[in-house]
């Protein structure tokens, strides 16, 4: 056991003389992983998004029409007066559509809400208020507009008058949000419909042909376009972590052939072979760590510039490099064989040995 600081030592001395190629591979590798972390935050992001947007609206219960899988995924419509027999504690109509903002030459995809004032479906604002009156808009923070800015909806002007916070859907499509009035305007040619019902508290009785639908059933919903976007993600992790495993592994690998006479020369010295695989170990795994430090503040210069929301999750600060500690020590497993197997001979074999 003596001899393990020498090694470690040694192992250190190692990177030094080939400090280059630990950049090369670092950097490369680093790569690799800030990809991850973003690709992390992507799936975070598409698996959160509904959740937090739909917390937005303060409703315990949504009643939709029956047969509907969610208000966000398919048009459905109800009558004022079914919408008046839903026999709960609280209870606001909500009307929801798919629509456009233009502001100037720019077109943005947008979900529009309407809802009555101060009611239910109205989100917490991070500037200016909520829409209270005909005409009002609140847009999600998103957007590049600003409270006080003059939009066109559907056709009809708007001014902002707040901004909200985690309200988009389906991979970043912002809702803005409207009085009721104005919606089925826009929406239901000022028919006198709404999409569903919002209840907060107990639910006692819906009307025929409606349904109680929890909240988390309604974010579930909205994910249901998403599923083969997010597979494609994880499909991509997958890529990403092989690529990786191949990096780290090739110089684990490399690094073993060309300290092979070094190897032996300790074993002939009565080094234990744990101790050598341990050298080779410590090796990896910190090409691995220093990689993953690399990574972690490079994601941060990426996240800002992609066109989706990234929200790369704390947990991943601490799995990326666990995992990537377990990776380096599989990926070099070739490497470490190729020591465990070395003949202490070689130390005594000539040059071109």
């Amino acid at each position: 056991m003596a001899a393990e600081p020498g090694v470690i030592l040694l192992t250190l001395r190692d990177l030094q003389h080939r400090a280059v190629r630990f950049v090369v591979v670092t950097v490369l590798a680093a790569v690799v992983f800030s990809l991850l972390f973003v690709m992390t935050g992507l799936v975070e992001q598409f698996n959160r998004e509904p959740f937090d947007t739909v917390d937005a609206f303060g409703a315990t219960v949504w009643v939709i029409p029956e047969g509907v899988s969610g208000p966000f995924t398919a048009s459905s419509t109800m009558t004022t007066d079914a919408a008046a027999e839903v026999v709960a504690t609280v209870t606001a109509p909500a009307v929801i559509a798919r629509s456009s903002l233009a502001r100037g030459s720019s077109i943005e995809e947008v979900i529009l809400i309407g809802h009555d004032a101060g009611a239910l479906g109205s989100p917490p604002t991070t500037s200016g208020r909520a829409a209270a009156a005909p005409g009002e808009l609140v847009v999600d923070a998103t957007m590049d507009v600003d409270v006080g800015d003059r939009v066109s909806v559907a056709g009809a002007e708007f001014t902002v008058v707040g901004r909200s916070d985690d309200t988009t859907l389906l991979a970043g499509i912002p809702l803005v949000f409207m009085v009721t009035t104005d919606a089925q305007d826009l929406v239901f040619k000022s028919r006198d419909v709404i999409s569903v019902v919002l209840v907060a508290g107990a639910v006692e009785s819906v009307p025929a042909g409606t349904v109680a639908t929890e909240p988390d059933a309604i974010a579930q919903d909205v994910l249901g376009p998403l599923e083969s976007a997010i597979a494609s993600v994880d499909l991509v992790r997958g890529l990403l972590w092989m690529v990786a495993a191949l990096i780290i592994g090739a110089v684990v690998y490399l690094s073993a052939l060309e300290r092979q006479r070094d190897f032996a020369v300790l074993k002939a010295i009565g080094t234990s072979n744990s101790t050598l695989l341990g050298s080779l170990a410590l090796e990896a795994v910190l090409v691995a760590l220093g990689s993953v430090l690399v990574a972690a503040f490079v994601q941060y210069l990426l996240v800002p510039a992609f066109p989706l929301e990234v929200r790369v999750p704390m947990r991943a600060f601490w799995q990326v490099p666990l995992l990537a500690v377990v990776m380096a020590l599989l990926a070099g497993a070739a490497g470490m064989r190729r020591v465990a197997t070395s003949d202490p001979a070689l130390a005594f074999a000539g040059a071109g040995a």
